[in-house]
C-alpha cells in the first residue's frame, strides 16, 4: 500500500521538530516556531529561542517549547509568551503533555512534572533522557541502549521513584493503548512491548523497518508511523501483538520528525520541506 501527499510546503528554514495539537507546530533551525491548519496553510510565526528548538508539545490549549537557551517556554496557541519554567540548566530535549502535566526530561536525567506551569514534582532516572512517555504509573525514558520503565506516583512523592524494569531499546519511544513501542539499539527495527507489568512488559514483536536509523515516530489509534535518515514514512498497524506494513513512500531526504493526526501524518524533510501525508 502506497501513502499519498496531501500537501507541500517550503519553509526557509530547516524545519526540525513537529507536534500536533489543533494546529501544527514547526520548529525550525532558526529558533522560530511556525504554526498551519490541517492543510498547511500558514497561520501565525515568532521567534521563540536563540537557536532551534530540542522538543515541543501541546495539549491543544497551550504549547511548550525548549532549547539551550534556558528555562522551557510557554505560550498561547497563537504565539502570545505565557510564562517560562525553571530547568535545572541542563538541556530539555523531550516534552509531552500527558493529562495537562507537562513532563520535561533533560540530558541529566531529570525529569520534571509541571502542572499549571508549577512544578509538581522531579526524579532523576541517572541517564540522560532522550525521549519518555507515560502510561500511569509508570514513566518510560530512553536514551540510546535501555528503556527503563519507573513507578512514580506525583500526588503522594515529588521525588521518590522505583525502577520496576529495563528493556534493551533506543529512542524513539511511544505509547498506543497497551502497547508500548520503541527503536532497537541498532535504530534499524520497531520493538513492540505489552505494556503491563503484569508481563514485565514483554516484547511481542520485532519488525526491521530501515535500512539506516530511524529518528522519528509517531502514534495515532492502533497505527505507528517510523521515518528517518533514508527518507522513508513508514506506516504500520498494530495488530494484536503482531506489528503488519501498512504503506510507505519516499520524501527524498531525510526525515526530521513526524507528528501523526488521525489517519494522517506530517513530516519535516531536510532542505527545508513539511509533507502531509495521508
Amino acid at each position: 500500500m502506497s501513502l499519498k501527499i496531501e500537501a507541500e510546503i517550503k519553509v526557509e528554514s530547516e524545519p526540525c521538530v513537529l507536534t500536533w495539537g489543533n494546529k501544527l507546530f514547526v520548529g525550525t533551525e532558526d529558533g522560530s516556531i511556525k504554526a498551519f491548519d490541517e492543510k498547511l496553510v500558514a497561520k501565525e510565526s515568532w521567534a521563540a529561542h536563540a537557536v532551534q528548538p530540542f522538543a515541543l508539545a501541546t495539549d491543544g490549549a497551550t504549547l511548550y517549547s525548549s532549547s539551550n537557551d534556558g528555562p522551557i517556554k510557554v505560550w498561547s496557541i497563537t504565539g502570545a509568551k505565557i510564562a517560562e519554567l525553571p530547568t535545572t540548566g541542563a538541556d530539555v530535549g523531550s516534552l509531552h503533555v500527558f493529562d495537562k502535566q507537562l513532563y520535561a526530561g533533560d540530558e541529566d536525567g531529570n525529569i520534571a512534572v509541571y502542572e499549571n506551569n508549577a512544578l509538581k514534582a522531579k526524579y532523576n532516572v541517572l541517564e540522560e533522557v532522550k525521549d519518555l512517555s507515560f502510561s500511569p504509573p509508570f514513566l518510560f525514558t530512553v536514551r540510546d541502549l535501555y528503556v527503563t520503565a519507573t513507578e512514580i506516583k506525583p500526588e503522594e512523592s515529588k521525588t521518590r521513584f522505583t525502577t520496576r524494569h529495563t528493556m534493551e531499546g533506543r529512542a524513539p519511544l511511544r505509547i498506543s493503548g497497551n502497547r508500548l513501542v520503541f527503536m532497537s539499539r541498532d535504530g534499524n527495527s520497531l520493538k513492540l512491548h505489552d505494556c503491563s507489568i503484569d508481563t514485565s512488559f514483554k516484547l511481542l514483536h520485532e519488525i526491521k523497518v530501515s535500512d539506516m536509523i530511524v529518528t522519528s515516530l509517531s502514534t495515532s489509534g492502533d497505527y505507528v508511523w517510523t521515518a528517518g535518515w533514508d527518507g522513508f514514512v513508514r506506516r504500520w498497524k498494530i495488530a494484536g501483538d503482531k506489528l503488519e506494513p501498512c504503506g510507505e513512500i519516499n520524501l527524498g531526504g531525510c526525515v526530521n520528525s513526524v507528528a501523526a493526526n488521525g489517519d494522517s501524518v506530517y513530516a519535516a524533510v531536510t532542505g527545508g520541506k513539511i509533507v502531509h501525508l495521508r
